[in-house]
């Protein structure tokens, strides 16, 4: 055993040379085809990057909000409000105390205008327990903002620890302020109730009461307990936002998919073209006698150096990626569901892992075709392997099996709704040779005859460029897939946006008919309603209130309508034909509880209950909750406990509207005398920046298609020089080579244009009537814009130019003969 060791070490050395020397071999590959190589580390880390950036996004913003917005499952079970714009007194709160209802905590919110002319909500509680709990966040003594919360209220505060920094409102009242890192409370002032009361001696009493979650005994003695003005309200709970946000996760993650099986219909065809040569490098390598053995483990070195590789630059990717879009994904969580985020990223450990498990898919999926040619024993057979014609059959096959699941496939869930969807798109992709082939035999045929009826030209080179393009079909399908994905859901998502931005600016234009909004304090009510009657130029004023019901265990708000003005401010998505005298529910509760019109509603309100038909369903984007609306008379004898919120006025046709004069003669503060145009324009500004987070991926999928196609073009044609040859032979010269192969390569983009067209519709119209409502609660009407097709289309083809241009004129316009 001693005599063999040498011989074994001389043969481990032997095949450790053997093996040094391959790996050289592929460095010298690397080297002598860097763009290929490189366009393929780039589509690997960009597949790992799309997929990745949105896991780590859903994951640190449902950390942030859930960490964020805990307290409000705990802290506040319900809300006690007072009725007719009064607020909750000092006396009614010490009646509860002594009764022995200690969960209750008082808060007083109000607002205060900046002397930039900007609005500051304040909300005050007792904060000497938290103060004491947690000094470094609680300050009793100065009112708390956050950094970013200061920075958007565009004052010039210097904010440090070595001065008391104070706010000056516009009424010259100064206020001492300290930062806080505390986002729990939302964008408010925060500050300590008995503070309030000494910078601001005009805030009497409290809003409302906060009482802790409370059990169903206990609930009932404290309903029992309160005076005839006081009434439980129950807030939209934590549970019901994130059950929302968990739909939008989905949304993004079903896009993010999306995104990284663009980005592997790339790095597949990357792959392909980089290593094509290396099946005759390997077939070489055996003739000269390297075993077989050592050529995979040689692979299996490069691959596991492509999945680190594409690891770090993907997380690099990921992360510049995640700082952009996280915070636009806090303003939407923070606007649609009122859930409240930092906005900042931090490094997870797991991301990491993350980044290798997707990485090591992307790697195996591009190169296992590559890993299994090669590795044959038989490698000599498959030399010419880009030779092999498309499997035309078996692509019509899969795309007529996949249209025929998408028939049959159920779409009660969520889930089921993608995945049915996504059967459709993916039977378009495998029919996309076979439409694309279509298209250009009838547009060869047409050209044929304008070109024989009406104009002359040089019939051969025109009806080449049809045939050729028609032949090169199954060599470009993967990077003109990947260029059909990107832009089907580039459009389909623009129509998304598109039908709700109509659909939000017809609901603001009903909901915002009035010419005025009032509101009122504790003891204005009758001054407001006096002078509203006195003024002449008023032709109706409307006095908005609003209770609380439960329907099972939901909440339900109840609102009255007292004119038809007011209900023409519904925004109906149905109504009914039999039902005369009845009430309206907001789309969410229909959907909820699976309602239609005419049916029977049962809700209660303390130990009553009461029943109506549905007369009618109405669109409501402005709430998340659910909502119900009766007539006034029917209304006001069923329930108690009505909030009343101001008043919606109407003013003759040819009346002078002057806020500041109609806020003067009633005796109000400007701020309390809203003009609905103001509304308007906030609530779309809020819309822009809601969907940016959409458009951006959208776009971002585009920019990865063109960027495949860029790669692909400089492969596939430089596969091709033999072809160009020929047709140089044949008298063409480099510009109308250069011609010839972009004309080609633009018939075969506008055939995936013209395909994404009605896919794209049928996808929008899934998400706008089916998805959406599963993410946001509503639905809205799908609404065409052939700026929705023409802006995506263009801006794909824009893209798509400049990345064919470059490779084709480095080939042809640069190249020598």
């Amino acid at each position: 055993m001693m005599a063999a060791n040498p011989v074994v070490n001389l043969i481990n050395r032997d095949a450790w040379q053997e093996l040094r020397l391959v790996l050289q071999t592929q460095i010298a590959e690397y080297n002598h085809h860097r763009l290929l190589h490189l366009g393929f580390i780039f589509s690997l880390a960009i597949a790992t990057s799309t997929l990745l950036s949105i896991l780590v996004l859903n994951h640190a913003s449902k950390q942030q909000y859930q960490q964020a917005n805990a307290q409000l499952i705990s802290p506040v079970g319900f809300y006690i409000v007072a009725e007719q714009g009064a607020r909750v007194s000092k006396r009614d709160f010490a009646d509860l105390r002594r009764q022995g209802f200690t969960q209750i905590t008082p808060v007083l919110t109000f607002r205060k205008q900046l002397t930039n002319g900007k609005r500051l909500k304040f909300f005050a509680i007792d904060m000497l327990p938290l103060s004491i709990a947690n000094p470094s966040q609680f300050n009793h003594q100065a009112v708390l903002l956050t950094k970013a919360h200061l920075a958007s209220l565009a004052i010039d505060v210097d904010v440090n620890a070595d001065v008391n920094p104070v706010l000056i409102l516009a009424d010259k009242t100064v206020i001492p302020i300290a930062l806080t890192t505390s986002e729990q409370w939302g964008r408010v002032a925060l500050l300590d109730i008995a503070l309030a009361w000494q910078l601001f001696p005009q805030q009497v009493d409290f809003t409302s009461l906060m009482v802790a979650p409370l059990t169903v005994p206990q609930k009932q003695a404290l309903a029992a307990a309160l005076p005839a003005h006081l009434s439980l309200n129950e807030p939209w709970s934590y549970q019901q936002r994130s059950g929302f946000a968990d739909a939008l996760h989905l949304n993004l993650m079903a896009l993010a998919v999306l995104g990284f099986i663009v980005s592997m219909f790339i790095a597949f065809q990357a792959g392909e073209q980089a290593w094509h040569k290396r099946t005759e490098l390997a077939m070489q390598l055996r003739l000269l006698g390297v075993a077989l053995n050592t050529i995979k483990l040689a692979m299996l070195i490069e691959a596991l150096l492509l999945v680190l590789v594409a690891s770090i630059v993907g997380i690099l990717i990921a992360v510049a990626l995640v700082t952009v879009l996280l915070p636009l994904m806090g303003l939407t969580f923070s606007q649609l569901y009122s859930l409240n985020m930092t906005g900042h990223f931090a490094w997870q450990w797991q991301y990491g892992l993350w980044a290798l498990f997707i990485s090591s898919v992307a790697v195996l999926l591009a190169l296992a075709k590559q890993f299994k040619r090669i590795s044959t024993a038989h490698v000599t057979l498959s030399a010419s392997a880009l030779t092999a014609r498309f499997p035309r059959w078996l692509t019509l096959t899969v795309g007529v099996s996949l249209l025929l699941l998408f028939s049959w496939w159920p779409s009660h869930s969520w889930y089921q709704i993608m995945l049915k969807y996504g059967w459709l798109l993916f039977a378009s992709v495998a029919l996309l040779p076979h439409f694309l082939q279509g298209m250009l035999l009838l547009t060869g045929l047409c050209f044929k005859f304008f070109q024989a009826n009406y104009f002359r030209g040089n019939a051969f080179r025109s009806d080449y460029i049809f045939k050729d393009a028609s032949n090169q079909i199954g060599r470009r399908y993967l990077p003109l897939a990947a260029f059909y994905l990107a832009l089907t859901a580039s459009i389909a998502a623009a129509l998304m946006i598109h039908s709700f931005e109509g659909a939000f600016v017809r609901f603001l234009d009903q909901q915002l008919s009035a010419d005025l909004f009032i509101r009122y304090h504790h003891g204005q009510k009758s001054q407001v309603e006096l002078g509203l009657q006195k003024n002449a130029d008023v032709d109706e004023y409307i006095l908005h209130q609003h209770t609380w019901a439960r329907m099972d265990n939901d909440a339900v708000k109840v609102s009255s309508f007292q004119s038809p003005r007011q209900l023409a401010s519904l925004l109906l998505k149905s109504s009914s034909i039999k039902t005369k005298s009845g009430c309206f529910i907001n789309e969410q509760l229909a959907l909820n509880q699976q309602l239609t019109v005419d049916q029977s509603i049962t809700f209660s309100q303390g130990d009553k209950q009461y029943s109506c038909h549905i007369q009618g369903i109405y669109y409501e984007y402005g709430y998340p909750g659910f909502s119900l609306t009766l007539d006034d008379p029917q209304a006001n004898k069923l329930f108690t406990g009505w909030v009343h919120s101001g008043f919606r006025v109407y003013f003759h046709p040819d009346s002078v509207i002057d806020k500041q004069a109609v806020a003067m003669m009633l005796g109000l503060a400007d701020e309390q005398v809203y003009e609905p145009a103001q509304v308007k324009k906030l609530a779309l500004e809020v819309f822009a920046q809601t969907f940016l987070l959409t458009q951006l991926i959208a776009i971002v999928l585009l920019v990865i298609a063109c960027f495949g196609l860029f790669l692909s073009a400089n492969g596939l044609e430089l596969a091709r020089k033999a072809d160009l040859y020929i047709l140089s032979s044949l008298g063409y010269s480099k510009v109308e080579l250069f011609v010839h192969m972009l004309m080609q390569w633009c018939l075969l983009a506008v055939g995936c244009v013209i395909l994404s067209w009605p896919i794209a519709t049928i996808l929008a119209h899934a998400l706008v009537s089916q998805a959406l409502p599963a993410s946001f609660g509503w639905s809205m009407p799908l609404l065409f814009n052939v700026g929705s097709f023409a802006v995506s289309s263009i801006l794909g083809l824009l893209f798509l130019l400049p990345a064919l241009s470059i490779p084709l004129y480095n080939l042809n316009l640069r190249s020598r003969r």
